[in-house]
């Protein structure tokens, strides 16, 4: 009688088990924490040879133990290099144009590359490698906006995602709700231009970027959907979110996972 007992808890143990592990390869969800993730954004181009050692310091951030639930980076290729020779592929005019706006706030007199950004502070420190003390200070601070992503697996080359966002300091200035979609692990074979010969390396690279202000709202649920471009490799994406301020490009909260619910 025991014998059975035992092994009818354990035929219903297995049933469970394998049912979660079913659902996690499905559907994920993520949500921020009680502190504060920062926002470190990278302004490169594969046509401006001073680029790579900042490509490279970006994607070593896993390496040094910095990961997603401290800071949340990614990577603008711009594109105001590309008349030298070489045509960064994943270069575009929005994300120049989003540099322009952090050197407008930042009172810079020019664009330049390599441009670190964190927490929409121009950020020349991490040749010093100071990032450590600045997370120290940062991820203790309480975070003034909650975050939330649910998605299901990339199905169609489209990507479902229902994402919700709250603020709790209603005295913000105009927040916006920003969602990011990067790739990981991604290579250039550079033919032409400065870097011509070298075989470059790029991670949280962004592929498409959306912007939905608040309008008022403290709290507000946005379902987007976003095309997964041919060779694109799904395995390699990820997802960010954050909420920034209008006025000073300072960021509320941050938060990002792997794309990849069995990652």
């Amino acid at each position: 009688m025991h014998l059975f007992r035992s092994a009818y808890i354990l035929i219903i143990f297995i049933t469970i088990s394998f049912h979660t592990t079913l659902a996690s390869a499905t559907e994920c969800s993520v949500e921020s924490g009680k502190n504060r993730v920062a926002l470190l954004e990278l302004y490169t181009s594969e046509g401006c040879s001073s680029c790579p050692p900042a490509d490279k310091w970006l994607g070593n951030l896993s390496k040094r133990k910095i990961g997603l639930d401290k800071v949340v980076p990614l990577s603008f290729h711009v594109d105001y290099w590309n008349y030298i020779g070489w045509r960064d592929p994943y270069s575009s005019s929005e994300y120049t144009q989003r540099q322009r706006q952090v050197a407008q706030r930042n009172r810079l007199r020019s664009i330049y590359t390599p441009q670190l950004v964190f927490n929409g502070r121009d950020y020349r420190g991490w040749r010093s490698n100071n990032i450590n003390s600045l997370l120290k200070k940062v991820n203790t601070w309480p975070a003034t906006a909650k975050l939330s992503f649910h998605w299901q697996s990339i199905a169609k080359n489209t990507l479902s995602a229902s994402i919700t966002s709250e603020l709790t300091n209603k005295k913000v200035s105009k927040p916006t709700l920003v969602v990011a979609l990067y790739e990981n692990s991604l290579v250039s074979n550079v033919t032409a231009g400065e870097n011509d010969g070298r075989s470059l390396r790029h991670d949280y690279v962004v592929r498409k970027i959306v912007a939905i202000p608040f309008s008022g709202k403290l709290k507000m649920t946005n379902v987007i959907e976003l095309q997964i471009e041919e060779g694109w490799n799904k395995k390699n994406l990820g997802l960010a979110v954050f909420v920034q301020q209008a006025n000073d490009g300072s960021i509320l909260q941050a938060l990002a996972s792997p794309l990849d619910c069995q990652s």
